[in-house]
């Protein structure tokens, strides 16, 4: 699709119907939008994006919800982000420079994630059932320290 106002239009069902969990009709995009143009060529639009496949009726007289290409579509048009800036850069090397380990860096990541997208952030490990110590070593570091390092059978090496 390559027409910026039907676009922009499919942005404002998607984020409408995600946020209102109901179907939303042309009255509401104009009033909510600020589209700037009229109700009756939103509803053309609509016509035009139902006919793409992008959005439908769930019946009769009722606005309109996006389908599973309208989502892709709408993905992909906010797939093009704005490349960091040289403060965002700085900040976030900043931020993991210091992180003792993986999990000081996920959790981090994830805390940062959250403050620079105002949404939530949430972090999954993957499961390591079936995994088992290959290898461990202990190194003397002096002064009553040692260095423990752990290498799994899933290949992550842990040092403490």
């Amino acid at each position: 699709m390559n027409q910026p106002r039907r676009l922009q239009i499919l942005q404002a069902i998607v984020e409408d119907y995600v946020h209102f969990r109901e179907p939303v009709g042309s009255k509401a995009l104009v009033q909510r939008h600020r589209l700037g143009v009229s109700s009756a060529t939103v509803r053309n639009d609509m016509a035009a994006l139902e006919e793409e496949g992008l959005i439908v009726a769930p019946h009769t007289s009722s606005g309109r919800i996006p389908t599973d290409k309208g989502y892709r579509t709408f993905v992909d048009q906010i797939a093009s982000v704005k490349p960091l800036s040289g403060p965002e850069r700085r900040a976030i090397h900043s931020l993991l420079d210091d992180a003792a380990d993986i999990d000081e860096v996920m959790e981090r990541t994830v805390r940062l994630l959250a403050q620079l997208t105002h949404q939530v952030a949430v972090v999954q490990y993957p499961h390591a059932s079936g995994v088992t110590v290959r290898h461990v070593e202990v190194v003397d570091l002096g002064e009553g320290r040692v260095l423990v390092v752990l290498i799994p059978t899933n290949g992550r090496v842990a040092q403490r």
